[in-house]
């Protein structure tokens, strides 16, 4: 994925399963046990740093997260929980750009550190409900989006930019509606 990154493609990661399968496990970690999000952070932060050292002075590289989830139908800004808009945040489509959130807030990240500190942070702040096969299980969607830029000259001189975004979703277990023990958030 970040090989397709670094070419300016878009790429998606979805992991999907039945609750307790060890979906956000994957995609999360826990304690030392890194998963695909963490990891990933970590080789992107470490390819940045790599190409900086032999980077000419024309280059520039950025980056930024953002983290949702859907639940309920409704999106939710985990990385802004002051932006509460009432029925969720809205999905639109833009004629070139393609699917977007309106109001979604992306944070300049600029080492591996700083990025694990807002993934943490709109991990907190996801929705959870115990169900008879998972205490912990994650009621909803995540969507953890990295955006990545790359400013350089091309062999003509003129300034280039490559932009990619990564996509990590986290999509909520399947169950049997028998399974759910308490959810006060569910209508």
């Amino acid at each position: 994925m970040l090989q397709n990154a670094w070419k300016g493609y878009n790429c998606s990661l979805f992991a999907y399963g039945q609750t307790g399968s060890g979906k956000s496990y994957t995609m999360m970690g826990f304690g030392t046990n890194k998963g695909i999000i963490p990891i990933m952070c970590d080789e992107l932060f470490s390819s940045i740093e790599t190409k900086k050292r032999s980077a000419s002075l024309d280059q520039e590289f950025q980056v930024s997260v953002s983290m949702l989830e859907i639940y309920n139908e409704q999106v939710r800004d985990l990385l802004n929980l002051s932006l509460h808009v009432r029925g969720g945040l809205k999905v639109r489509q833009h004629p070139t750009k393609g699917f977007y959130v309106e109001s979604l807030t992306s944070h300049a990240v600029y080492s591996q550190a700083d990025i694990e500190s807002r993934i943490v942070e709109g991990t907190r702040n996801r929705t959870l409900a115990s169900t008879n096969m998972n205490s912990t299980s994650s009621r909803a969607h995540t969507i953890v989006s990295i955006y990545f830029h790359q400013k350089s000259r091309n062999n003509a001189g003129q300034f280039v930019t490559k932009m990619s975004s990564i996509n990590l979703v986290d999509l909520a277990g399947r169950f049997a509606d028998d399974t759910v023990v308490h959810d006060s958030n569910r209508e």
